[in-house]
């Protein structure tokens, strides 16, 4: 595969390339950043980009609240020699274990390689810990956990990344369905369980699994509860 798919648009051309470039030096690819590596308004930024995803040469999602989500395809790092994709997680910020706060919905970061020790597929992300909420399972202030994104009904028991009502707020949960209600619950008996409607809590994802931070370990002796 060569750039001749671009021989007739010089400008994406110079954005793939640019694309390319942040990536193989490890660095998050964000329109702001293209716009001024490149000198170019971000608004003929964003026409490259989605020119470069129509012809399947780059990823580009943005959701609301979040900063978009660029990387190459494929097909893109064919074309600009970057040889066989690794896959790579973003880091999108912090979410509460504890009393919930806002999670803050922008890329910070990648980690690549966990597929060899997480069964993590493309669309899971990470968030980093907040809180000591979740210490019962192991998962500490600092440490990042892996979540895949869903929307059905989680099975009891699950632990969940919820958005609760009325409120941009994220928070790492264990799920238990009470008929109209669910509670929401912890792994520490300081922190009582939340009850909410079902109605009124928005499922994010399920936790796939979390990687431990040494230093996160630092936190008073917990003997977990039984359930």
């Amino acid at each position: 595969m060569t750039m001749t798919l671009l021989d007739d648009a010089p400008r994406q051309r110079t954005v793939l390339l640019e694309i390319a470039r942040l990536d193989k030096a490890g660095q998050v690819v964000t329109t702001e950043r293209l716009s001024s590596a490149l000198n170019m308004p971000r608004q003929n930024v964003r026409r490259c980009l989605l020119a470069l995803q129509d012809k399947h040469l780059i990823r580009y999602e943005a959701g609301e609240r979040q900063s978009a989500h660029i990387q190459l395809s494929g097909l893109g790092r064919g074309a600009t020699g970057q040889g066989a994709a690794v896959l790579r997680l973003p880091i999108l910020g912090d979410v509460a274990a504890g009393q919930p706060t806002v999670a803050e919905q922008f890329i910070e970061g990648y980690a690549t390689r966990l597929q060899d020790v997480l069964d993590v597929h493309d669309g899971d992300f990470l968030l980093r810990v907040r809180g000591d909420s979740m210490i019962g399972v192991g998962i500490y202030p600092g440490d990042l956990v892996v979540i895949r994104p869903m929307q059905e009904e989680p099975h009891s028991g699950e632990i969940v990344l919820v958005l609760l009502p009325d409120e941009e707020r994220a928070t790492l949960k264990r799920w238990h369905r009470l008929n109209g209600t669910v509670s929401l619950g912890s792994e520490n008996p300081q922190y009582p369980p939340m009850i909410l409607k079902a109605v009124d809590v928005q499922i994010q994802g399920c936790l796939v699994g979390h990687i431990g931070i040494g230093r996160a370990r630092r936190t008073p002796d917990y003997a977990p509860r039984g359930r």
